[in-house]
């Protein structure tokens, strides 16, 4: 390493668990980030600080004004700009010693295996299910370490599933869960608390890195759960255990992990020829605003056979931010009904609705 190099890094070389040849290590690591919201802007700044060779960025969203209150990577100039793009400038004037990939795109199907094939280890700063899920999954198949990092309101998840020396996601949670899952969009989130979960996301990822298979060294969270609750700051770690009948790693019967229904902006939407609307928040929701013409068809009532549905060539579900009506959109798809799709941002993304 260059003189420069040895002086960027010195304050953690000295370290005895990581020394030159643990920064050598990081340097030669390539570590996949998938999400660039309040977790990577969190924890991609210590990655980047710290030396990782090849970092790559995966999201497809796009900055906006409420994400400012904790995805500290972006200023207000960078509403409207690409998460991916925006953190790769920024964090490249932090370390223009590495490399960073950012990609605009939606992690999915088709390029999970390749990307995979691609790092040593994932980090998982996404903000829902179908994602976290394909990574448990992908990850698995892969062998390769998932750094779990979960926050809604004011609690938090933090754990590392690692299938070749502990627990897989199934093991611990071994199917996505059903029907209507707040996330920050409607349950909130406090800025700071997702702030230390990708603080300790990045240390997880940092120590397995430098340490590699010697986990006696510096041992990871994996076969450990940390929950906290920012209402008291009491926080606890939970043993798990690998299960035999796992659906993920172990001799469980497979578990598909079903695509979303595709989303919409207002814009998209409003081109469509008649579609139906389909509003799924409750009846008191409803009637305090809706898009005109709506049909108000509640998660809470939505069952697989959703026999209340008109017929129509395109169906467009919203809710006021999003969670619940990507979760109606799977009843109705698993339920047969085509042209499903979500608006994007829900009721609040409408420009024409009601307040």
């Amino acid at each position: 390493m260059s003189t420069h190099t040895n002086l960027r890094y010195s304050r953690q070389t000295i370290l005895p668990e990581l020394g030159a040849d643990g920064q050598q290590r990081l340097a030669a690591s390539r570590l996949l980030f998938v999400g660039a919201g309040g977790l990577g802007c969190a924890a991609l700044p210590y990655l980047v600080g710290a030396g990782v060779g090849h970092i790559t960025i995966v999201d497809s969203d796009t900055v906006e004004l409420h994400n400012l209150h904790r995805q500290t990577l972006f200023a207000e100039s960078d509403i409207g700009k690409s998460k991916a793009e925006a953190a790769q400038a920024r964090l490249q004037q932090l370390n223009s010693e590495i490399v960073i990939d950012a990609r605009v795109e939606r992690l999915d199907a088709d390029n999970v295996d390749a990307l995979l094939t691609a790092h040593d280890i994932v980090v998982d700063g996404s903000d829902n299910f179908f994602t976290k899920y394909l990574l448990g999954d992908a990850t698995v198949r892969h062998g390769k370490p998932l750094v779990y990092g979960s926050v809604t309101g004011l609690e938090a998840l933090i754990t590392v599933f690692d299938a070749r020396h502990g627990p897989c996601l199934r093991c611990v949670f071994p199917n996505m869960p059903q029907g209507w899952v707040p996330n920050c969009a409607e349950a909130g989130v406090l800025g700071p608390l997702v702030g230390l979960v990708g603080s300790v996301q990045a240390a997880e990822a940092l120590k397995w890195l430098i340490a590699g298979e010697r986990q006696d060294v510096l041992k990871s969270l994996s076969g450990r759960l940390w929950t906290l609750d920012g209402r008291d700051m009491h926080s606890r770690q939970l043993r798990l255990s690998q299960r035999a009948d796992c659906p993920g790693c172990g001799t469980g019967q497979p578990v598909a992990v079903t695509a979303p229904a595709p989303e919409l902006t207002a814009e998209d939407a409003a081109r469509l020829n008649a579609p139906l609307w389909v509003d799924v928040r409750e009846p008191e929701e409803y009637r305090q605003a809706h898009i005109p013409g709506a049909l108000n068809l509640p998660l809470s009532t939505l069952t697989t056979s959703p026999t209340a549905l008109p017929p129509a060539d395109n169906y467009i579900v919203y809710c006021a931010q999003g969670p619940r009506a990507r979760a109606a959109a799977e009843r109705l798809i698993a339920a047969g009904v085509d042209g499903v799709h979500c608006l994007r941002g829900g009721l609040s993304a409408w420009p024409n609705a009601p307040s």
